[in-house]
C-alpha cells in the first residue's frame, strides 16, 4: 500500500528538518516550513555545519566587523529561522544534538566545486574536520540523540541527490536516513530538482505510479515569508525578485558565485522505505 507522505506531515504535531548549511532550510524547504508553521505545526531545525567554506558577497560584511564568518552565518540563520517561524534550531554536535557522553563536536563545511552546471562535487581542499570526513557514526549518534530529545512525528531531509549534489547535502541524507532507521522515525525525503510535467500540485494524485515516486504540493501564500528568509543571507546570495509573472513561480536569486537560481514554492515528498 502506498503511504501518502503529505498525510503523515499533515497529521504531525512536531517536525524535525535536517539540513547541511545555513540557508539550506530557506532555499530547499522554506515554503514547506513556512506552510507548516503557519498551520500550527511545531518545526525544529538541525544544521550540520556553519557554512565556513562559503564565499562572501562583496560588501555584505560591514567594514570593521571582525566576527569569524561562522558567527556571521549563525546570525543570518537566526534571522531566517525566526522569519520562517521555526520553534528551535540546533547545531549537530552541540547538545541536545550530541551523543550522550561525547565531547562537543564541530562539523565543518566540506566545501564543493562545480562538476557541471547545476551539479556539485567534492572540494579539493576538504579538511579532516569536515562533515564528510568525520566518522559517519558520530553524526548519526548525534542526530539520534536529538531525535530522542525532540521526539518528532516525522523527520524531513534531503533525498539521495542532495538537492544539487553538494557533498554535505548527500552526507546529511545518509545521516538522517540512518538515524531515522535507528529510532523508528518516519523520514520524508525532499525531491531534488523540479517537479516533472504533470505532477499534481494540490494533492499529489499524479505521480503515484511507483511506490518511490514523489508527491508534489504547492504552498500558496508563503512567497513573502520565504523571500524575507532568503534575504537574511546577505553574505551568501542576493534576491533578484519574483521568478515569473505570478508570485507562485518562486523567488529568483543569485548565488555568491553568480549562479542564477529559483527558490521554489512547491515541494515533492516521498516516504523513505
Amino acid at each position: 500500500m502506498t503511504i501518502d507522505p503529505w498525510q503523515l506531515l499533515d497529521e504531525a504535531s512536531t517536525v524535525l528538518a535536517v539540513h547541511a548549511h545555513p540557508d539550506d532550510e530557506s532555499l530547499s524547504t522554506g515554503a514547506l516550513i513556512a506552510a507548516l508553521t503557519a498551520s500550527g505545526t511545531r518545526v525544529e531545525l538541525v544544521t550540520a555545519t556553519r557554512g565556513e567554506e562559503g564565499e562572501v558577497v562583496p560588501g555584505a560584511v560591514e567594514p570593521g566587523d571582525t566576527r569569524p564568518l561562522e558567527l556571521i552565518r549563525e546570525a543570518e540563520i537566526d534571522e531566517a529561522t525566526a522569519t520562517l517561524g521555526i520553534a528551535a534550531r540546533h547545531m549537530l554536535g552541540t547538545a541536545p544534538a550530541l551523543a550522550a557522553g561525547a565531547d562537543p563536536r564541530v562539523y565543518r563545511d566540506s566545501g564543493m566545486q562545480w562538476i557541471r552546471e547545476g551539479l556539485a562535487g567534492p572540494s579539493d581542499t576538504t579538511g579532516p574536520d569536515s562533515f564528510t570526513r568525520r566518522p559517519l557514526e558520530d553524526a548519526v549518534a548525534d542526530l539520534v540523540s536529538l531525535i530522542e530529545h525532540v521526539r518528532p512525528d516525522v523527520v524531513v531531509g534531503y533525498d539521495d541527490g542532495g538537492t544539487y549534489g553538494h557533498p554535505d547535502h548527500v552526507q546529511a541524507h545518509h545521516v538522517a536516513a540512518a538515524a531515522c532507521a535507528r529510532t523508528g522515525t518516519p523520514m520524508l525525503e525532499v525531491a531534488s530538482g523540479e517537479a516533472p510535467e504533470g505532477a499534481d500540485g494540490a494533492d499529489g494524485a499524479d505521480g503515484r505510479s511507483a511506490a518511490d515516486a514523489f508527491l508534489w504540493r504547492d504552498h500558496p501564500g508563503t512567497g513573502e515569508t520565504v523571500r524575507r528568509a532568503a534575504e537574511s543571507y546577505r553574505t551568501q546570495l542576493g534576491v533578484v525578485g519574483w521568478a515569473g509573472p505570478e508570485r507562485s513561480d518562486g523567488i529568483a536569486i543569485r548565488h555568491v558565485g553568480g549562479q542564477a537560481d529559483v527558490v521554489p514554492l512547491r515541494t515533492g515528498l516521498r516516504l523513505r522505505r
